[in-house]
């Protein structure tokens, strides 16, 4: 059976996802498989030496922390729970006395990805020990990639999902031809062999995968892969024109894909670790309008983008359950990750941050992308529809050239996503720009309402008769005034006839002393009215008047 020990499990994991809550005093404690522990106590056999992952359990909670606690002992597991630290002290001074070994995981991390993780951690120490324990070196990928080319005798390349050229076997004599060059020279896939690279086929295949493109090499290639997150390719090229067979080199390639999944894994922990410091020097731009500091790697020009749940979720989403604001999150969360995994891989440098039920994204534009932001955009919001079954509202600014463009973009998408809010406007994506004289309107309502000096109180005084009286005054002049005065529209809205609004607008006029024929009591009014923002209803046939 293999196993890796909790000590070097922990280390592989990225810094702050995982801690060690409490450990038993076992330093050979090691982990042999991962199950989710839906429930605090177990039923069943349940192996010895797993990760069990106590989801939906709160350490608070006495009853069910005492019964997952006595799981883990009785089948000399590792507990992993999710709270935010320091963890409940009751709870660490029950797991102490029964002697076990506790991780306390980020709360804002998906329970699938650390169930990929440590699966992906024990597969691939499998993988490379192999039938005599040494079947790959356990050096950097550049000395795997020479491993397995000696063993089946072709040229080897691995890529990311970046299509970026990561490492290549470089042995004497190996096959070569114009794309392996071009790559070589370029640490690129060549644009020309990128549709190549990216075919379903491939992606979507468990096992090797034989290519063979017009003009090439032939070449075997198998994804690599962290559980079911991609994390980039591997590929033979042979230099006989029929290639090899796929069963000749199946067990071979599938052994290598499982070790270089444990390099890149390390070369991600370093991209995500730059990526974290990144996302916090945006949020923080954000919040407090300060220009942030070049060392942090946000980089201008670039266009902003935020996103919120839509008004109209999708029939799939959880609208109404009990735990739909965790639900939210946790799916807010893996928005976020496939913002930033999704545009890496199509050629963008996205940086991310959640501030409230808000999700910013800056998207530098200064270099050439593979794919338009357009496209991006469009592949994201289809994303979040099928992967996730939420819909969204996405915002994005114009071009943003100078640091103090962050915070004032971050203001105007804020108040364009509160305008379709309120709109109740269907997802999709829409630009501040598009937007602008809406988000002008907001601002002078805000100023109208917050200041009584920029009001007359006419629109208050009718509010109040209204109340009092049972009166529509309010609704029937809002739509006359937002119809610039024409009565046909104004009655059509109000579903009343033309006379009946002719009468109600004399009343109006003797109770409250208005003057319809003066332009900027009008223009005073329907702010005043908007500010207060009633007078956008739509009456019925008129029994109130």
């Amino acid at each position: 059976m293999t196993s890796l020990p909790l000590t070097q499990l922990v280390s592989a994991m990225p810094e702050s996802v995982v801690t060690v809550l409490v450990h038993s005093g076992d330093q050979a404690q090691a982990i042999a498989g991962v199950e989710l522990l839906d429930c605090p106590e177990a039923d069943g056999d349940l192996p010895p030496a797993q990760l069990l992952l106590a989801v939906g359990l709160d350490p608070a909670d006495e009853t069910a922390g005492d019964a997952a606690l006595r799981t883990a002992a009785e089948h000399r597991c590792v507990l992993a729970v999710k709270c935010p630290l320091p963890a409940p002290a009751r709870f660490v001074e029950r797991a102490a006395a029964q002697g076990v070994t506790v991780l306390a995981v980020d709360p804002r991390v998906p329970w699938t990805r650390i169930q990929d993780m440590v699966a992906t951690l024990l597969a691939a120490r499998a993988a490379g020990r192999g039938a005599d324990g040494r079947r790959f070196p356990g050096g950097d990928l550049f000395a795997l990639a020479n491993a397995v080319a000696a063993i089946v005798g072709g040229a080897v390349a691995i890529m990311d999902t970046r299509q970026a050229l990561v490492a290549y076997s470089n042995l004497p004599d190996q096959p070569i031809d114009d794309t392996r060059r071009r790559g070589i020279l370029g640490r690129q896939v060549p644009k020309d062999a990128v549709a190549d690279h990216l075919d379903k086929e491939l992606w979507s295949s468990e096992g090797v995968v034989r290519r063979n493109r017009p003009g090439d090499l032939p070449r075997l290639a198998v994804v690599i892969r962290v559980g079911q997150d991609v994390l980039g390719s591997l590929w033979v090229a042979f230099a006989d024109a029929d290639g090899r067979a796929v069963g000749d080199h199946e067990a071979t390639l599938r052994e290598a894909a499982g070790v270089a999944a444990l390099h890149m894994l390390a070369l991600r922990r370093l991209v995500d670790d730059d990526q974290d410091s990144r996302n916090r020097a945006l949020r923080s731009a954000l919040d407090t309008g300060e220009a942030p500091d070049r060392r942090t790697g946000i980089r201008l020009p670039a266009v902003l983008l935020g996103l919120s749940e839509s008004p109209r979720p999708l029939d799939r989403a959880t609208a109404g359950e009990v735990d739909d604001d965790m639900r939210l999150r946790a799916d807010q969360l893996r928005m976020l990750d496939l913002i930033l995994l999704d545009g890496r891989s199509l050629g963008h440098k996205p940086v991310a941050t959640v501030i409230g039920d808000r999700l910013y994204t800056l998207l530098p534009t200064g270099s050439p992308a593979a794919v338009p932001v357009d496209h991006l955009l469009d592949h994201l919001m289809d994303r979040a529809r099928r992967s996730l079954g939420r819909a969204y509202l996405l915002v994005r600014s114009g071009d943003i050239t100078s640091p103090a463009g962050l915070h004032e973009a971050r203001r105007d998408i804020d108040a364009a996503l509160d305008h379709l809010h309120d709109e109740r406007a269907e997802s999709g994506t829409y630009r501040t720009q598009e937007l602008h004289a809406d988000v002008v309107l907001r601002r002078l309502l805000a100023t109208v309402r917050d200041n009584a000096d920029l009001r007359t109180g006419t629109a208050e005084r009718i509010a109040a008769h209204d109340a009092e009286h049972g009166t529509d005054h309010l609704v029937t002049l809002g739509a006359y005034l937002r119809h610039f005065g024409d009565v046909g529209a104004a009655s059509a809205a109000l579903h009343i006839h033309q006379n009946t609004l002719r009468q109600r607008l004399r009343r109006a006029e003797q109770t409250f002393g208005l003057s319809f024929r003066d332009p900027a009591r009008r223009l005073l009014l329907s702010v005043e009215i908007a500010a207060l923002g009633k007078g956008q209803g739509r009456q019925g046939s008129g029994e109130r008047r």
